[in-house]
C-alpha cells in the first residue's frame, strides 16, 4: 500500500533503537536520527497533520528510509520470535505417473503448501553480512550448526540481482513498498510465498498423492450388439476394473473439449472400430444408405425398395440385405482417431468375438 504523502513515522534514538512517532514524548528534549542518512530529525506532533519525523535538514531518500528500517525491523523481528514458519510451494503429482499412459499434467499434477520452523535451523539474523562473494542485506546462520545460510534481500526499487539468484544461496525476498508492508510482516510469525514474498533457491519436495482422478468416457458394445457412451461412472482408476460389454474404448474425458468432433464423437468411433475389428456386422450409421431428415432422425434411402421400416431406430440392420458401408465415412473417422492417437492414448478391450457374432 502507498501513501498519498510519504510520511516517516520511525526514527532512531541514542541507543539506535527503532522508535515509532507514537512512542515519543513531547515534555523531554530526545534526539531522534534517520535510520538511513543518520541525520538529525524533528518528531512533529502537530494537531493537524499526521505525527511523524521530519529531517532537520536535507530529507534523505524515502525509498532509500523504507530499505533501512526494513532491514533493522525485520531483522530485530527474526532474532526475537521463538518461532518463524515458512510457508512454501512444494509439488504434488499422483503415485501413478510415472509409469501411467494417460497421465495429463492437469489432472495428475499440482502443487500443495509446505512448512517450516525457521527457527528451529537459524537462530541469529544480522545486517549487511558478506558470504561467497555476495553481500546480503540480512544474513541468517545457525549458530552451533553447520547449515547453509540464508540470505533476506529487501526489495523497494531493486529487486535480488540476478548473480544472486544465480548463487544457489538460498534467498527470501520481500517486496516492500510502505511501512505498512514491514508492519504486515513483524507483527506476524509466519512468511508466506506468494507476491511480495519470493522465494530463491529452496528446494522444492514432489510428494505422491493417491487423491488424484482423472474423469474417463467409456465406449461400450453391448453383447445386443446396442451401443453406448458412458460419461459419468469412470475414471483413471476404474475404466480397466470391470467389463459390461464385449467391446469398450476408453480414454480421458473433459467435457469442455470436443473429441473427434469431425466424426460424431466416441460413439461414431466406436461403432467404425467395433465394425472393423469384426464385433458389428452391420449397422445403419456405418451404412452408406442411411440419411437425415430435416428434423434430424436418421432414415433408409432404400427402404422402399427393401421393405424396411423407413426410420433406422425401427429397423433391425443385421437382418437388412441392402447394407453398405460408407467407406468414405469410415475412411474420415479412422483418420480422425488416428490423429489423435498421434499424441494420445485410449484403451480398447476386446472379448470374445464369437460372443457378439452369435447375434448377428
Amino acid at each position: 500500500m502507498q501513501h498519498s504523502q510519504r510520511y516517516q513515522h520511525f526514527a532512531l534514538d541514542v541507543n539506535n533503537d527503532i522508535i515509532d512517532i507514537h512512542n515519543t514524548d513531547s515534555s523531554c528534549e530526545q534526539r531522534y536520527f534517520c535510520p538511513h542518512c543518520h541525520n538529525e530529525m524533528i518528531a512533529k506532533r502537530g494537531n493537524i497533520r499526521q505525527w511523524h519525523f521530519a529531517h532537520k535538514t536535507d530529507k534523505c531518500s524515502y525509498d532509500s528510509y523504507l530499505h533501512s528500517i526494513a532491514e533493522k525491523m525485520i531483522m530485530n523481528w527474526f532474532n526475537q520470535k521463538e518461532s518463524i514458519i515458512l510457508e512454501m510451494d512444494a509439488y504434488k503429482k499422483c503415485s501413478k505417473y510415472d509409469n501411467c499412459i494417460f497421465r495429463m499434467d492437469e489432472y495428475c499434477t499440482g502443487k500443495t503448501t509446505i512448512r517450516y520452523n525457521l527457527k528451529e535451523y537459524y537462530s541469529k539474523c544480522t545486517q549487511e553480512r558478506g558470504y561467497e562473494g555476495f553481500v546480503a542485506d540480512l544474513f541468517c546462520e545457525s549458530e552451533g550448526k553447520p547449515n547453509s545460510p540464508i540470505f533476506i534481500e529487501i526489495f523497494v526499487t531493486h529487486e535480488c540481482s540476478q548473480e544472486k539468484k544465480d548463487s544457489g544461496i538460498r534467498i527470501i525476498e520481500f517486496h516492500i513498498q510502505s511501512e505498512e508492508d514491514i508492519l504486515h510482516i513483524i507483527n506476524s510469525t509466519q512468511i508466506t510465498e506468494g507476491n511480495m514474498v519470493r522465494l530463491y533457491n529452496f528446494k522444492r519436495k514432489t510428494f505422491k498423492k493417491d487423491d488424484f482422478i482423472q474423469p474417463f468416457q467409456k465406449y461400450m458394445l453391448y453383447p445386443t450388439l446396442k451401443s453406448f457412451v458412458d460419461k459419468e461412472r469412470y475414471t483413471c482408476r476404474n475404466y480397466n476394473l470391470s467389463h459390461r460389454g464385449i467391446y469398450e474404448i476408453s480414454m480421458p474425458y473433459d467435457d469442455c473439449i470436443p473429441y473427434f468432433l469431425n466424426s460424431g464423437g466416441l460413439y461414431t468411433v466406436g461403432k467404425v472400430k467395433a465394425y472393423l475389428d469384426g464385433y458389428l456386422k452391420k449397422d445403419c450409421q456405418i451404412c452408406r444408405w442411411q440419411s437425415s431428415d430435416w428434423t434430424g432422425d436418421n432414415f433408409c434411402k432404400l427402404y422402399k425398395k427393401c421393405g424396411n421400416p423407413k426410420y433406422c431406430k425401427d429397423n433391425d440392420a443385421s437382418k437388412c440385405i441392402m447394407f453398405g458401408e460408407d467407406r468414405e465415412m469410415i475412411q474420415r473417422v479412422i483418420s480422425d482417431f488416428n490423429d489423435y492417437m498421434k499424441e494420445n492414448h485410449v484403451d480398447v478391450w476386446k472379448g470374445e468375438v464369437l460372443d457378439a457374432q452369435k447375434n448377428v
